[in-house]
């Protein structure tokens, strides 16, 4: 979590500092984003003690979230709209992935943190999907306030789930 919420916080503030003028370079970032979670998603899975269900579930996850990654990085979204809807699909994909994951009853701690992530992340793939951004520079920084969020959620919720070691993953 602690890893995943470094990326989310280098990238969320280069999309607000860095001037973004094409779709292009907003994808570049959040397709970067969407890749590196995704790997780290499956590597949590890797060392999670969850069901068999709840890995299959977070590993189909991370795998679909590789190639929506390759697909905003290559600039396949050419449009506003086009980088919006992906990038909103992407998040609702982690956001959605993660909240069934912890339904789960081999999970035995789920902290309110948890909760209040998914809750943001849900929420911003919904909100990226459904408003009409007119510039990337609009949706660049929109975006880039969403992940800064999101990484202190993640930050928050590694801190608390284990205080005397931040694990970097997990």
């Amino acid at each position: 979590m602690l890893a995943g919420s470094l990326v989310s916080a280098t990238v969320g503030g280069l999309l607000i500092v860095v001037p973004v003028h094409t779709p292009a370079a907003a994808g570049t970032l959040f397709g970067v984003h969407i890749a590196v979670q995704g790997v780290l998603q499956l590597l949590a899975v890797r060392r999670s003690t969850a069901s068999a269900a709840v890995h299959w579930l977070l590993a189909g996850g991370g795998v679909a979230a590789l190639p929506l990654g390759a697909i905003l990085f290559a600039g396949r979204a050419d449009t506003v709209f086009l980088l919006a809807l992906w990038t909103g699909c992407a998040w609702l994909l982690r956001g959605l992935t993660m909240a069934i994951s912890v339904t789960s009853p081999s999970v035995s701690h789920v902290f309110v943190y948890d909760d209040v992530l998914n809750a943001v992340i849900v929420s911003a793939g919904l909100f990226m999907t459904a408003f009409p951004f007119v510039s990337p520079e609009q949706l660049a920084h929109v975006g880039g306030f969403v992940l800064v969020a999101t990484a202190a959620f993640e930050a928050l919720a590694a801190a608390r789930r284990n205080p005397r070691t931040l694990r970097a993953i997990d």
